[in-house]
């Protein structure tokens, strides 16, 4: 049971509590933050779950930072794909947005939609998508995260299109 039966709990329980908004991303014109990271970045990032979206009352969210060449806030929300059913199941098919605002003056903030696995039992997210707003629009994302008592933490990669490849 561990982690799996904990999660129907933990959401019902802080969907009352959740953050009923956030800071939307700042757009910026000034692009050198972006031209200095051209071939991509790797950031680490902490994020801590935060309960259900008031937004679409579906998604699973988890606020935090990012940390590396780039640092700043980070939303991430997470929505099961699939029927409520297979929420059932240790490993669930994902559909994620995460959004990253830079700490720095002048530097866009960033979007980008990450589809993937979460598998409860072992505790891994990997998740792969594309940044969809921000400087780095068009490049390629990678998540490899762990989650451990609905906390996450990992490595989030942005490079070229087909650089991960």
């Amino acid at each position: 049971m561990g982690a799996i039966a904990r999660i129907p709990a933990a959401v019902g329980a802080l969907a009352a509590l959740l953050v009923t908004s956030y800071a939307a991303p700042q757009r910026t014109t000034d692009h050198s933050a972006c031209a200095a990271q051209a071939n991509g970045l790797t950031l680490g990032f902490a994020g801590q779950f935060a309960g259900v979206s008031q937004i679409d009352h579906t998604s699973n969210v988890w606020s935090g930072r990012v940390s590396g060449s780039m640092s700043g806030g980070l939303v991430v929300t997470l929505e099961p794909l699939g029927s409520l059913m297979e929420t059932a199941n240790p490993i669930w098919q994902v559909k994620t947005r995460w959004i990253v605002a830079p700490a720095g003056q002048g530097e866009d903030s960033l979007v980008a939609d990450l589809y993937g696995t979460v598998n409860w039992k072992t505790g891994r997210m990997r998740l792969l998508g594309v940044v969809t707003e921000g400087c780095f629009k068009g490049y390629e994302a990678a998540v490899d995260a762990r989650l451990a008592d609905l906390d996450a933490d990992g490595t989030l990669q942005i490079q070229p299109a087909m650089a991960l490849r």
